[in-house]
């Protein structure tokens, strides 16, 4: 059977040979030389992947594989190996199987890896690979290793007004000394804010109280050499002008000794043995550490070959590593020799602001401010700045390694959630990625973070797609694929699905299979899910397809917005509001000034980065925070002619002293006017900001109404958009041959409108749910655009082609009236034209580019809806033994006989249905054609579909439709008389769960939603509605050739 499989696999899909990445594999670029295959028929190289969790190493090698191929039947191009290990030990109990046989690492871990990597050969498939358990973020070490994760921990007394402190330095033997040094404070204050990495989610967290003091700048001292040997200090309490508090403060580093995977052994004999530490993420100490580990642990037996032959990604995810502050042994040499003064002195002003997943800080929640008019923070940012750095040479050391002995490419989750600039360092590795849960499938952000790649060229930017809080079970393909398409609509082009889940036995483990995260994440795609033969193969074309056309060539951006922050939140928030740009068609992103250093920032000809996005202004605002640098590059572009547009205001004289700064995590920090405590370089910077603004290309605008400002300057968008209930978002790339791609997506209601494109270049429409390629014959076009209608569902997207060479006749319809046309793509050929589908008759016709006006029929046969279903549920109920997880489902049928023509959910057409998942068969039959009037052909229009539909005529399969606007022309299924019409419809499992709820288990695992308090609680839950909801029409058509 498996065979048969296989050979299924590589005739409707891909040749079976072990399909590389780019010819060379290490070219990252755009227009790398790649097999992508067709649109049609991708190749593995730009398909989807799934994340697939690997419980342990105790799994049945053979079931593996089988997920393994089952997955590529889907439309997968590959998984990405996660060692998952109930993620590191912190989901469950304790481990199901003995770890200390089954560990990563082991030979029986490197047993199951290898299975993995040779289907993936035989199939012709690419895998990436996670380099650690958990989620890549440290490996097995002996604990005295240099390489690990280190933290920064304070200790304090108070003192009084001139008292004289003659002690052991508090915290004296709990690391190594950094310094000691004695202030006073001037004021304290209250501060209450969200910590949205308390829990799981944001949401989830309450208000964070802390205090906030002010020290006084003049009274700091640094009593580090006056430490004895024994950690003997004797220190006065320093005067300040206005104390009100005195302290001593003491901060030490150490190894935290942050675990990437539980130990398997209360007496490890190995390292194997003793799970795995989180490394130094800011040295390429700790990068080296990972990789000693593989090549002598993992990448031996073969390994090494195989994944040089099918290996993608070696891959990481973001940085998840708990610390009240950052730190790493280099840190204080490299600052100073960076920045010109010693860090030491102003540690404090780290308390608490400069970590992760840490409540508060290690002397409790205090943080302190300077009475200076920045509140200290370029000092802060210095110190930023120098761990920015620190964090791109761990992944310059990850991507050589990874290119040089691997052959192979390096992608990782970079710099949200850490103290770092995120779009600085975006572009170090070859394939940076995203994800949907920290950037909460917000638009925005994704645009934060493509910006930067996209100047460097980067042929991939992927996303972890799905990762969605307290959607298991319920994800439905349509709310997954709305994830993609936000995502997609800015730049990213690459997802990797999360996740796949190993389908078979595993101890303690019950129906539908092993669980990820304790019931808290989407999702679990598996050959459990009633979808699995109807909707993932179809989704998984949708994007592999829409893959194809986003990693070709190169994309174009209207507008630059300036984006420094010195530290990057866990969940990146929206920065600019207002819907403007958007809904007059503007496309825009954000670059951090640091990236303007990469070659292809320069200007020409009024652009910048014209071999890039080409954007046509840059735009910054007033609560910018601006780089010395930076600056001077901003002079750089107005002196060379670029379009400068200065919104709200002039950035850099913010006085931010007495202000609230509270953790870089939350919400509520400050942006500084600087990043740098560089007083001279500051004075300087700001002297060539004021020297520019009389240029005439650098506009000082309000800052609202934006759009209309650039429009006034002059500035037109790619995409002139016109709408008025949608929003309508699109994405423009370029490629080598000339072709231009255009990706629309519809982020607001059901609408319709026109896009006037930037191109007179021939349009052809682009399905990527059937594969087609449809030449466009209804558009309007001048000298310099052209012009056409869309009518676009909710999350509907649409791609379009614009090409010398396409197969489009010079006459075509530039008019007609609304609503009279089902789309504006040819049906077919005819002879040396083509012809134009209508309806909705009226007596104005049609008008064509040569000025002809084609009248329509007296007659066209009205839509009707369809009535007299039969509605055939199998219904997918648990195995009678729960732990049975073999069986894919307990199937049963139920069957109904449905009059109305508006189909309603099933749960309201009959209420045992309530607790029903599974796949519904809906039948009927019609006559054709109509008796009275005209009509060539019909469609077929149905509501949206929430997960997967397969519809047949006549017994023949339609190809596939858009399950967010289904509408399928059946003109070549139809039969003189009557007619037959199935459709079936999947829905997920939540419906079916619910009342077993209570007995699902996976392994040890904790269960974390009822830890929060259930989903009920949480406001989540509730009865799908599934099956068919609302009317199905068929529309008769005429067609009029042109």
């Amino acid at each position: 059977m498996l065979g048969q499989i296989f050979g299924q696999i590589c005739l409707s899909l891909f040749a079976c040979t072990a399909v590389a990445l780019p010819f060379n594999h290490t070219d990252d670029r755009v227009e790398a030389n790649i097999d992508a295959g067709t649109f049609e028929r991708p190749s593995p190289n730009v398909r989807p992947r799934y994340r697939y969790w690997l419980p342990d190493a105790s799994v049945n090698t053979s079931f593996l594989v089988d997920d393994i191929v089952q997955l590529a039947a889907r439309g997968a191009g590959g998984i990405e190996f996660l060692n998952y290990y109930d993620y590191g030990g912190v989901i469950a109990t304790g481990p199901a199987t003995d770890w200390n046989i089954y560990g990563y690492g082991t030979p029986a871990y490197r047993d199951v890896l290898k299975a993995a990597l040779q289907v993936h050969k035989d199939l012709g498939l690419v895998m990436d690979f996670s380099m650690g358990p958990q989620s890549g973020q440290g490996v097995p070490a002996e604990p005295y290793e240099p390489g690990l994760a280190y933290n920064l921990n304070y200790f304090n007394v108070s003192l009084s007004a001139d008292e004289t402190f003659a002690n052991t330095v508090p915290g004296w033997g709990t690391g190594e000394l950094v310094s000691v040094v004695v202030f006073a404070t001037s004021n304290t204050a209250n501060v209450s804010t969200v910590n949205s990495k308390y829990s799981l989610f944001g949401s989830l967290s309450g208000p964070v109280n802390s205090t906030l003091h002010t020290i006084i700048s003049s009274s700091i001292g640094d009593v580090s050499t006056q430490v004895h040997p024994d950690g003997f200090i004797n220190v006065t309490a320093p005067a300040g002008q206005g104390a009100l508090e005195y302290y001593l403060m003491a901060s030490y580093y150490s190894r935290s000794y942050e675990r990437a995977c539980i130990a398997s052994s209360s007496d490890p004999q190995n390292i194997l043995q003793n799970g795995s530490f989180a490394v130094d993420h800011f040295s390429s100490v700790g990068a080296q550490l990972t990789i000693d580990f593989l090549e002598q642990y993992v990448l031996v037996d073969g390994i090494e070959t195989l994944m040089r032959e099918v290996g993608n990604y070696i891959w990481e995810d973001s940085v998840e590593i708990p610390s009240h502050v950052y730190w790493t042994p280099k840190l204080s040499s490299v600052f100073q020799e960076t920045h010109g003064y010693r860090i030491e002195p102003y540690l404090p002003l780290l308390a608490g602001r400069n970590g992760a997943l840490a409540s508060g800080t290690s002397i409790g929640p205090h943080y302190f401010i300077l009475d200076t008019e920045d509140a200290g923070s370029g000092i802060v940012g210095d110190w930023r700045r120098t761990m920015t750095t620190l964090l791109g040479q761990y992944y310059d050391t990850l991507v050589d390694w990874t290119n040089s002995y691997l052959d192979l490419q390096f992608s990782a989750q970079i710099g949200y959630n850490l103290p770092t600039d995120m779009l600085s360092n975006v572009a170090r590795v070859n394939a940076p990625e995203t994800e949907s849960l920290s950037f909460i499938n917000n638009i925005d952000s994704f645009r934060q973070y493509v910006g930067p790649a996209n100047l460097a060229g980067k042929r991939v930017i992927s996303m972890e797609l799905g990762s969605d809080f307290l959607e298991t079970y319920t994800q439905t393909w349509t709310a997954l694929l709305k994830d993609a398409k936000r995502a997609f609509v800015t730049g990213v082009n690459q997802v990797v699905i999360h996740g796949a889940t190993y389908s078979h036995t595993y101890p303690n483990t019950t129906w539908p299979g092993f669980t990820s995260f304790g019931y808290a994440f989407a999702a679990q795609h598996s050959r459990h899910q009633p979808a699995w033969d109807i909707g993932y193969g179809e989704a998984g074309e949708y994007l592999a397809r829409t893959q194809f056309i986003l990693q070709s060539g190169i994309p174009k951006v209207d507008l630059m917005f300036w984006d420094k922050r010195t530290a990057e939140r866990p969940y990146p928030e929206t920065l600019y509001w207002p819907g403007d740009l958007t809904a007059k068609g503007y496309t825009y992103s954000y670059l951090s000034p640091d990236n303007l250093v990469q070659e292809q920032a320069v200007v020409a000809d009024r652009v910048l980065a014209p071999g890039a996005q080409a954007f046509r202004a840059l735009i910054i605002r007033a609560n910018d925070t601006l780089t010395v640098d930076g600056i001077q590059k901003l002079a750089q572009y107005a002196r060379a002619g670029l379009p400068i547009i200065v919104s709200g205001g002039v950035p850099g004289s913010q006085d931010l002293s007495r202000q609230p700064v509270v953790p870089f995590y939350t919400s509520g920090e400050i942006p500084a006017a600087w990043d740098t405590n560089n007083s001279s370089g500051i004075l300087e910077a700001n002297n060539t900001l004021q020297s520019i603004l009389e240029l005439p290309n650098v506009h000082q605008v309000p800052y609202d109404s934006l759009a209309e400002s650039v429009a006034a300057i002059g500035i037109a968008p790619r995409t002139i958009v016109d709408t008025h209930d949608g929003v309508w978002i699109t994405h423009w790339r370029e490629a080598s041959n000339g072709d231009i791609f255009v990706f629309v997506y519809n982020e607001g209601n059901s609408s319709t409108g026109s896009i006037s494109f930037e191109t007179t270049l021939s349009p052809t429409f682009l399905d990527a749910w059937s594969g087609e390629e449809i030449p466009v014959v209804a558009y309007r076009s001048n000298s310099t655009h052209t012009t056409m209608d869309f009518s676009l569902a909710y999350s509907e997207t649409a791609i379009i082609k614009f090409t010398r060479s396409a197969v489009t006749q010079n006459l075509h319809v530039v008019a007609a009236p609304v609503g009279a046309l089902v789309n504006s793509y040819a049906a077919t050929d005819v002879g040396a034209g083509a012809r134009v589908i209508a309806i909705n008759a009226t007596e104005e016709g049609i008008k064509l580019s040569n000025g002809t006006v084609i009248s329509f029929p007296p007659s066209i046969a009205a839509a009707t809806n369809l009535t007299d279903w039969a509605l055939t549920i199998e219904q997918w109920n648990p195995p009678d033994d729960l732990f049975d997880v073999e069986i894919v489902a307990n199937k049963s049928n139920v069957t109904l006989d449905i009059k109305s023509p508006e189909l309603k959910p099933w749960y309201l057409i009959d209420e045992s249905l309530t607790n029903v998942s599974g796949i519904g068969y809906y039948s009927t039959r019609f006559s054709w054609p109509p008796q009275s009037s005209s009509a060539s052909g019909a469609v077929l229009t149905l509501p949206p579909i929430s997960h997967g539909i397969t519809v047949t005529v006549n017994g023949r399969v339609l190809p596939s439709i858009d399950i967010t606007h289904p509408i399928a022309d059946l003109s070549a299924f139809l039969v003189e008389g009557e007619n037959s019409l199935s459709i079936s419809v999947a829905s997920t499992l939540w419906n079916v769960l619910t009342p077993i709820w209570d007995q699902l288990r996976t392994g040890n695992g904790r269960r974390l939603v009822e830890s929060l308090g259930g989903y009920s609680a949480l406001g989540f839950g509730g009865v799908q509605p599934y099956g068919i909801v609302g009317n199905v029409q068929l529309v008769p058509y005429v067609l009029l050739a042109l």
